[in-house]
């Protein structure tokens, strides 16, 4: 004889997810600064250039990329050629030329000394390289947001209005599946937009992020996270859609020891200056600190294990990261038989605790993949299957014994 017991999946893996569950979600993956990611600014002068501008030159970079993502090098070009210099289309005697090169040196944005002198032309020339209003605004609504879209409007109007409606809509997908998340967040995606007029002056930022630096008729949109990291490819006219937008969006809040493509979490970032403020300001809507070097050293140690198809080239799609985030509650029907019970020993399962983050040491040991947290989670369902079937099987056969 047999009897059915109608299980929810959901209450079945739940305490699987949780046991395997990581304590950071690719978003909190965003605000970790491994330091490998750093811009080049080249600042070129000659002989020409008075002595007094290159010490506030000096100066102002000192202020200004002290907690940035970029360095800064002083080029003489009088005590010598540099190779970089061959980059810059060209340069007038007398006046400081900037280069910016991305950091794994491929490509290079020219910054131009400001032609109409400003009170501080020496800070408004270095400042533009770390700062600008977009730039502001996003650094504002990336930290307590759960991700902010940049939307770069195009020429074309009627382009530009079906795309914004693409990206409203993708806000309203992904918000009420919030909650559901490994890590809850309160505040839903935001939105930045650069206007058409604007581009010229967001230059150094779109460049950065893979974007036209220039007017386009296309309208351009990206998903950006955390510390001002791009999450997916950008998105160019057509393809603003509410469906791309939702998938990257959804890859967000993931859980970073899944089995997710470490590309997505290692996408570019903007030239940024994150400081005081910005640190604090993280802190507190993480609840953990970035900056600390374990938390690095354990963010580092993530991205590393898991599967990566950066060095091929092909990145991996996210089609199912939001249909897996909107699965609702199903069943799974569990045959038990009644007959006498073998007693069977449930797979050993070894217990992960998660100590706290002041008291947390290194690993010595390295995981050894994605596959083998998916094996372990395995063996945890079995393990809660084999529970039930046993209490099962024991209580059916007491009735009977009873009786």
């Amino acid at each position: 004889m047999k009897k059915c017991f109608a299980i929810p999946l959901v209450a079945l893996l739940a305490a699987t997810v949780a046991a395997h569950a990581c304590r950071y979600t690719v978003r909190d993956v965003g605000f970790a600064d491994l330091g490998n990611e750093r811009y080049t600014f080249f600042c070129f002068i000659d002989d020409q250039v008075p002595g007094g501008q290159v010490d506030q030159l000096g100066q102002a970079a000192s202020v200004l990329f002290g907690d940035a993502n970029v360095r800064f090098q002083l080029v003489d070009l009088a005590k010598g050629e540099h190779p970089q210099a061959k980059r810059l289309a060209k340069r007038k005697p007398g006046v400081p030329a900037g280069l910016l090169l991305s950091p794994e040196g491929e490509l290079a944005w020219p910054v131009d000394f400001p032609a109409a002198a400003p009170d501080n032309p020496e800070w408004a020339f270095l400042s533009s390289v770390v700062s600008s209003p977009a730039r502001d605004e996003l650094i504002k609504k990336l930290i307590p947001a759960y991700a902010v879209i940049l939307f770069v409007e195009g020429t074309d109007t009627a382009q530009t209005r079906r795309a914004r409606i693409a990206v409203d809509d993708a806000i309203k997908a992904i918000t009420p599946l919030l909650p559901e998340m490994p890590k809850p967040v309160d505040h839903p995606p935001e939105v930045v937009v650069v206007p058409a007029n604007r581009v010229s002056s967001e230059s150094v930022m779109l460049w950065s992020l893979g974007l036209d630096a220039v007017p386009v008729p296309e309208p351009q949109a990206v998903v950006l996270m955390g510390r001002g990291r791009r999450v997916g490819q950008p998105l160019r006219g057509g393809l603003v859609t509410r469906t791309a937008l939702q998938e990257s969006l959804a890859v967000v809040g993931q859980d970073c020891e899944c089995g997710l493509d470490r590309v997505w979490m290692q996408g570019e970032r903007f030239p940024l200056s994150w400081g005081r403020t910005e640190k604090t300001a993280a802190f507190k809507e993480l609840g953990f600190d970035p900056e600390n070097p374990q938390v690095k050293a354990e963010i580092s140690r993530i991205i590393s294990r898991g599967p990566n198809s950066r060095p091929s080239g092909a990145t991996q799609t996210a089609s199912s990261n939001f249909d897996q985030l909107a699965l609702g509650y199903s069943e799974e029907i569990i045959e038990i038989e009644t007959g006498p019970a073998v007693a069977t020993e449930p797979p050993a399962v070894k217990e992960v605790i998660m100590e706290p983050e002041a008291e947390a040491k290194p690993e010595p040991v390295e995981l050894e993949s994605a596959v083998l947290g998916q094996t372990r989670t395995i063996w945890w369902t079995l393990a809660v299957i084999a529970a039930v079937t046993l209490a099962g099987g024991g209580l059916l056969l007491l009735r009977k014994v009873g009786n």
